[in-house]
Order: structure tokens, then sequence, then C-alpha cells
């Protein structure tokens, strides 16, 4: 879901996640022998294991696992060493956030001087994610000499399975279009929506929904709606309740918002919102940048 930071990585087919994520879990264990017993709760996100292919692998740890660093051979003077240096340049982040960071990068470290296997990028730890990158394996066991990159967000598993869930993948629709589409509508309300921690008052910066449940009940009262778990895991439900529910005026506006994140993220744009992205490119300053070739909207790129 942070997308490939990796030179390299590339995509998975399904029979082989199984496999390769049984080797990764024996590599990380290897290293981290006292925290085996986390990675047996681990649990993967998103479209993982529900399409042909997948992009990556994403994966959630519950961030009780860092209650203990002891169980990751870390001691507390490399933890607090990075909290320091965090801590520092923070502005808004609380004491857990920068914690997590902290014992996150001293496993990056870790992995990188112990591990040939498993490379690291910490770009993410600020949101509570490890970026890995892995062999791929197929159901004998064998190397099939080509990487994919694997995602460990740490965070409440409630609320990272809320987050990427989705139960549709159809046509050009990925996981993160219903997420993406979630999360601009409460931008519009002045809400910043993470993956990994909950929703936030931008203004106050106050973390106003940790839960799934939470973050529902907020939507309904920010929009007088009636949303339902099963309508906000389907983009396409979703989409159809909006046009019902809401008047015209403050659906566009958080179909502008959706739009103009979506320009910034390597994927295509929904069918249904075609139309409007063609009537609206100017206005809204779409460059399609990262539109993939197969796009109908590829040809009107503005790069």
């Amino acid at each position: 879901m942070g997308g490939h930071v990796f030179t390299g990585s590339g995509p998975i087919k399904r029979e082989d996640i199984k496999p390769t994520l049984t080797r990764f879990i024996q590599e990380f264990v290897r290293i981290f022998p006292k925290a085996k017993g986390h990675f047996e709760g681990m649990r993967t996100l998103g479209s993982v294991g529900k399409k042909a292919e997948s992009g990556d692998i994403d994966l959630a740890l519950d961030e009780k696992a860092f209650d203990n660093i002891k169980d990751w051979g870390i001691s507390p003077k490399e933890v607090e060493d990075y909290f320091n240096k965090f801590k520092a340049k923070a502005r808004v982040a609380t004491k857990q956030q920068l914690t997590k960071r902290a014992v996150i990068c001293c496993i990056a470290d870790r992995l990188e001087a112990e591990s040939p296997l498993i490379k690291v990028e910490t770009k993410g730890s600020a949101n509570g994610t490890l970026f890995c990158q892995f062999p791929q394996y197929n159901s004998e066991g064998q190397e099939l000499g080509k990487e994919v990159q694997v995602d460990i967000n740490v965070g409440n598993l409630d609320w990272l399975q809320f987050a990427y869930y989705s139960d549709s993948y159809e046509g050009n629709v990925k996981g993160l279009h219903r997420t993406q589409l979630m999360l601009s509508l409460f931008a519009n309300k002045g809400c910043t929506f993470s993956h990994n921690y909950g929703v936030k008052n931008k203004e106050t910066q106050e973390v106003i929904a940790r839960t799934s449940k939470d973050a529902i009940n907020l939507l309904n009262s920010l929009y007088d709606l009636e949303l339902t778990p099963e309508i906000l895991s389907n983009y396409f439900k979703l989409q159809d309740y909006l046009k019902k529910h809401l008047d015209k005026e403050e659906l566009h506006a958080i179909w502008d918002r959706y739009l103009k994140i979506l320009d910034s993220t390597r994927c295509d744009i929904p069918d249904d919102l075609q139309e409007y992205w063609l009537d609206n490119q100017d206005r809204l300053g779409l460059t399609g940048k990262f539109l993939p070739a197969n796009s109908k909207l590829y040809a009107f790129r503005d790069v």
C-alpha cells in the first residue's frame, strides 16, 4: 500500500505468496528468535491472495508486539537514541508514535546487518511501516529469481484491517480506490486519515477515531448518513450510496479531493469517474502522470 520503494521488486503470483511468506518469516525469526510468537499473529492485508497477482504483500503486526523490546533483542539505549533524534524534529507526533518508529528503525538496523535476504527501507517508519524486499519462492521451495516488496504495518489490528480492506477488485478498481475515497470523505470535513493509527482532527491533531466502529460513527455524524461496514468495504457500494444521499455540491467536493489524491498515486482512475476527470482536468490541475499505459485516460495526460 505504500507503493514500490525498491528497485527490482515486482508482482507476485497468488500461488507463490504462501511459500514466500513462510520463508520470509523464517528468516525474520532467525534474526529475532524471541519474537517468534508475534509473527504467529501476523495477518495479511488488502488484496493479498485475492487476485491472481499482487503488486506487493502487506502485513499487519499488532503494535503490542513492541511492548517488550527484549523480545526483539534491542537495548533501551538503541531505542532512546532514535527516539531523541526523532523527537528533536517532530512537531505533532506522540510519544507512542515516536517509540514505535524508533523500534522499527532498530529492527531495520539488525536486519541490514545480519540478513542477506531481507532488504529494508525505513522511509515509512514515521507512519509505523517497515518496507522490506525479499526473494520469491514457489511451493516446491525453489527461489524464482525475482523479488517482492513486503510491507510490515505495525498498529491496532482492527484498524489496520479496516483501513486496508476492500471486498471488491472489479475492473480497474483496486483496494486503494476504496480506501482513498474514504480518506477523501474525512479530508472534506477537516480530518486526517491514517492507515496506521486512525483519524485525527486536522486542526487540533487529536486522534478522534481509533477503531473501525469509531470511524464509521464519525463519518455518519459528519455527513448525517447511515453508512455500514458493508457499504464502506466496497468502492462501488460506497459510490452509489454517496450519489443517493449527498447533494451534488458536496459530492463533487469529495470527488475533487479524491481525484487530486489519485493523481499522485500509481493507479488508474475508476471507470465511473473518468468522464468527471476529463471534464475537470484543467480546473483541478490533474496531470495523469502516474496513469498506467493501458488507461483510457493515458492519451490525455499533461506531463
